[in-house]
C-alpha cells in the first residue's frame, strides 16, 4: 500500500517532511536508542536535508547512509557523499555518523564487498530511507535493464548493496557506474519515502503504479511490495 502526500507548493511539502521525518527518528531514538538515515543524492531534498540539519535531534546517536552513489571521487561534482556532507552533515547534524559507499578500488564491482560490510554493520532494521525517482523510472540506482538489476531485484537476497553498470542516457548523464543498496537493502527498512517535484515526475509514478515490467521501471519493485510502508511525497 502506498500513500500519497501532495502538497501545493514545494515550501509546504518539505515543511511537512521535515516534521515527519523528525517523529520518525525522534521514536526510533526513543525505542531504541539509536536510528539510522537512508539518504539519497540529487538536488530535491537538499533543502529537507538543510531543514533536519538544524533539528535538535540526538544525531550522535544517528547513522547516516547513502541510498546510491556514482563511482566517482568525494572531490567530484557529481559525489553523493559531498553533497550530503554539505547539505545534511552540517550544523547540529555535524554530530551524526556517516557511511559512505565510494572505496578508493577502481570499479564499483571490486568495491562492493568492502561497503557491504560497512552496511552489514549498521542496526538492522534500518530506520528510514529517503530515494527519487528519475524521469526513466529508476529509483536508488535501479536503472532500466542495468547490467547487475536482475541481481539487486532479488528481494529475498541476503546482499545489501550491488555494482551497477546503467545504460548511458540523458538520466543517468556520462556516470553509469554506480553502487546502490539493493531491493533487499531497502526493504530493511522501517519505512521507505519517495520525493518528487514535477508534473512530469508525478505522471510518471503514476505510470509505475500500474502493473507492467519492473525491468522497464525498477520503482515499481518497491510500488508492488507489501512488506515495507511506502509514502510519496510530491508537490509541483
Amino acid at each position: 500500500m502506498v500513500r500519497e502526500f501532495h502538497f501545493e507548493n514545494r515550501t509546504h511539502l518539505f515543511t511537512a517532511l521535515t516534521a515527519e521525518c523528525l517523529d520518525i527518528l525522534s521514536e526510533s531514538l526513543s525505542k531504541q536508542g539509536g536510528a539510522t538515515l537512508l539518504v539519497s543524492g540529487g538536488g530535491t531534498p537538499v533543502p529537507l536535508y538543510e531543514a533536519l540539519s538544524r533539528t535538535e535531534l540526538a544525531w550522535k546517536k544517528i547513522k547516516v547512509a547513502l541510498v546510491d552513489e556514482r563511482w566517482v571521487d568525494q572531490q567530484h561534482t557529481a559525489s553523493n557523499e559531498a553533497l550530503i556532507k554539505r547539505s545534511l552533515l552540517i550544523n547540529n547534524a555535524k554530530a551524526a555518523s556517516f557511511i559512505g559507499m565510494k572505496t578508493a578500488d577502481k570499479h564499483a564491482s571490486k568495491g562492493q564487498s568492502e561497503t557491504e560490510a560497512q552496511y552489514r554493520a549498521l542496526p538492522q532494521p534500518f530506520t528510514v530511507a529517503l530515494v527519487g525517482m528519475g524521469a526513466d523510472g529508476h529509483t536508488a540506482s535501479l536503472f532500466p535493464h542495468a547490467d547487475g538489476l536482475g541481481k539487486a531485484l532479488k528481494a529475498e537476497s541476503d546482499q545489501l548493496t550491488c555494482a551497477i553498470n546503467a545504460k548511458p542516457s540523458p538520466v543517468t548523464g556520462p556516470n553509469t557506474e554506480r553502487l546502490s543498496l539493493t531491493l533487499a537493502g531497502l526493504l530493511k527498512c522501517e519505512r521507505l519515502i519517495i520525493l518528487i517535484t514535477g508534473e512530469d515526475k508525478l505522471a510518471v509514478f503514476d505510470q509505475a503504479m500500474k502493473p507492467g515490467s519492473v525491468e522497464e521501471m525498477p520503482i515499481r519493485a518497491l510500488l508492488h511490495q507489501e512488506k515495507v510502508p511506502v509514502e510519496l511525497y510530491w508537490a509541483p
